[in-house]
């Protein structure tokens, strides 16, 4: 799986973003450039801000301080609507408080297309159900949402993203507990949505290797700031990875691991 070569202007803009959580800081003045078509990834070790940034993105969480620029234009100034129909954000986790059918779940990813209070109309079931086809969760669509293992809910909020046909998708951690061959197909509908779609995609993610495989940009964040950011050949260096995570890294090749003095050699590999 090769990425794309890095795409044109950017089609999300940071300028010295805050965020906080009470009197906590998340974001100390965040700058960041997601060009338009890009799969970027965002890495950092925990606590950097990366699902904060996320979060504003989404306009889960407002910012305190700065500007998000989404497609020329202030994130902050546009119609809701207008922005939930463009933009798809997977949290790492959600709650369900109340019971709710897997299939329902995935229709909410059309509800920005519909008109007020009106029902989901035949074409949106239909697409949610291909959504859902896509991302092997067709089968748990009368089940209840709430009683899924954390792998399959992932998988069901992942279809809503897929239905919801927005242009730029927001994914947190997107990858964690999916079993390998869940992981592996997500991957692939991720990709093949991206080519045929020209979508662009911000994830958040620990596994270095998957951005180096999948990114056509990388994002590097630590203490609600950017240190480093651009092409992925240019950014995803040992040295970088090192200021970024506090720990010496190694390259092995295209690969970079923890370097370790009491660990034997190779004990990171899968």
């Amino acid at each position: 799986m090769r990425a794309a070569e890095e795409p044109g202007p950017s089609w999300i803009e940071a300028r010295g973003l805050t965020a906080s959580y009470g009197a906590d800081p998340a974001l100390r003045g965040l700058d960041a450039s997601i060009p338009s078509g890009a799969v970027a990834a965002v890495l950092g070790e925990n606590g950097s801000g990366k699902s904060t940034f996320l979060k504003v993105l989404a306009r889960v969480l407002p910012a305190s301080g700065g500007v998000v620029l989404f497609d020329g234009r202030p994130l902050d100034a546009q119609p809701r609507r207008q922005t939930a129909r463009r933009i798809a954000y997977v949290p790492q986790s959600v709650d369900l408080v109340f019971p709710i059918r897997a299939v329902d779940l995935v229709l909410q990813g059309r509800a920005p297309h519909g008109r007020g209070f009106v029902s989901e109309s035949p074409s949106d079931l239909r697409r949610a159900l291909e959504a859902m086809r896509a991302c092997d969760v067709e089968g748990l669509a009368e089940r209840d949402a709430a009683a899924l293992s954390g792998g399959e809910r992932r998988r069901v909020f992942l279809a809503r993203a897929l239905a919801q046909e927005a242009e730029v998708w927001l994914l947190d951690e997107p990858t964690a507990g999916l079993d390998p061959r869940h992981r592996l197909e997500f991957l692939e509908t991720l990709w093949r949505v991206h080519r045929e779609r020209g979508t662009t995609v911000l994830l958040v993610t620990h596994e270095i290797a998957l951005a180096g495989d999948l990114a056509t940009r990388i994002l590097l964040l630590k203490g609600g700031r950017t240190i480093a950011q651009g092409p992925r050949a240019e950014v995803l260096t040992a040295d970088n990875l090192a200021r970024a995570f506090g720990a010496p890294f190694s390259a092995r090749g295209a690969r970079f691991e923890v370097r370790s003095s009491i660990l034997p050699s190779g004990a990171f590999e899968p």
